[in-house]
């Protein structure tokens, strides 16, 4: 007798785009024994995402359900409707703190098993009402959980609590990546570089979401400082995002437009970092970016705000300044840090060793599915 798969149903906040959560939801989807584990996907608008099409083809469904602030009852019926069908035993919410309303709602509909996944350190809002509704959702978010998973420590501490970390109660999950697609390529850069036209410049570059969480206007001033150090310096911003514009304007305001090289959504990011020379993050908060876990295991050095956890320093290849510091300090600390011609050589032993590489943790997310359906 041929036993089907069980059926894991990921709830996430939007649609299946090109983001850090995205992606780590993807790296573990494509390495999981799908004979064993299927995932399903709920995403919340009726667009189609770029990893839609993956996704069918290897076998999963998606949902597509209103999204809640336009349609508040809509999005609570199509949940039912899901959650009533009798497919599920698992639902892993990838929400963060609103991520209590789909567990709420699963538990209503008896579905036994209702993971909440910590992927961030603070709110992704500066609106004040939302703000609220988010930290009331963050406070009641275990009531509906039973099981805690969480990227960092930071993040787990944030969503669940010091008294659930403190207790064990929080499980950490690597945001682990595929890393033999990561590894240095000389010739990758070389090729690279010379189609972007970068073959004589000191290249820095970001890779994330164009919004407030990822502190854009600061870097584009910290590069701007860096530019009357080294005139030869270019930025590359890789994302999109509701601040595209303003960034632009900030760009061509101060004068520097032709040295910020905007390259938008991709799906090579693994081919540019070896055209980096360095990488530049400094978010307002983040959970554990995966950008800069591909970044060590290419043997990038980067320079990111001490908001962001120390646990992502997996290869001593990151550096921490705070953002109390002015973007000169910013730049001059860079450029005084920065080791020209460094080494980008990783073993694979290495980064195996650090436990973010997604084949074993795949592993240990399957088993964590296939435990709670045997216990």
């Amino acid at each position: 007798m041929i036993m089907e798969p069980i059926r894991v149903l990921c709830v996430n906040g939007g649609l299946l785009n090109r983001g850090g959560i995205e992606a780590v939801i993807m790296n573990y989807y494509r390495n999981i024994d799908k004979s064993k584990v299927q995932f399903d996907f709920v995403v919340h608008g009726f667009e189609k995402g770029i990893h839609d099409e993956e996704i069918e083809l290897l076998g999963g469904k998606i949902y597509n359900i209103p999204i809640k602030s336009k349609d508040y009852v809509g999005n609570i019926k199509a949940l039912r409707a899901i959650f009533d069908s009798g497919v599920y035993k698992i639902v892993h919410s990838h929400m963060d703190a609103m991520g209590m309303l789909v567990l709420k709602t699963a538990m209503k509909c008896g579905i036994p098993f209702r993971i909440a996944h910590s992927h961030n350190t603070n709110h992704l809002t500066n609106n004040k009402i939302k703000y609220y509704l988010n930290e009331y959702a963050r406070k009641n978010i275990k009531k509906y959980a039973t099981h805690l998973l969480s990227c960092s420590e930071m993040a787990g501490r944030w969503l669940f609590g010091d008294d659930a970390f403190n207790g064990n109660n929080v499980r950490i999950l690597n945001n682990a990546i595929d890393s033999k697609n990561f590894y240095f390529n000389e010739f990758t850069r070389i090729k690279v570089r010379k189609h972007l036209d970068l073959q004589d410049n000191l290249v820095f570059g970001h890779v994330g979401r164009f919004e407030h969480q990822k502190n854009h206007l600061f870097l584009i001033d910290i590069f701007h400082e860096i530019l009357k150090l080294r005139k030869n310096a270019k930025l590359i911003l890789i994302g999109d995002g509701h601040l595209k514009n303003q960034i632009m304007e900030r760009t061509n305001q101060i004068g520097i437009s032709e040295k910020v090289l905007l390259l938008g959504l991709r799906t090579d990011i693994n081919e540019l970092l070896n055209a980096f020379d360095a990488l530049l993050l400094p978010s307002l908060f983040e959970g554990l970016p995966v950008v800069l876990i591909e970044a060590q295991a290419n043997g990038l050095q980067s320079f990111v705000s001490d908001s962001i956890t120390r646990e992502v320093n997996i290869l001593n290849l990151v550096k921490y300044f705070s953002l109390n510091d002015s973007a000169p300090e910013w730049a001059a600390k860079i450029l005084s840090n920065y080791s020209y011609g460094i080494e980008r050589k990783v073993s694979k032993n290495s980064f195996i060793a650090t436990g973010y590489d997604i084949e074993n943790s795949a592993l240990d997310l399957q088993n964590l599915y296939l435990n709670l359906l045997i216990d």
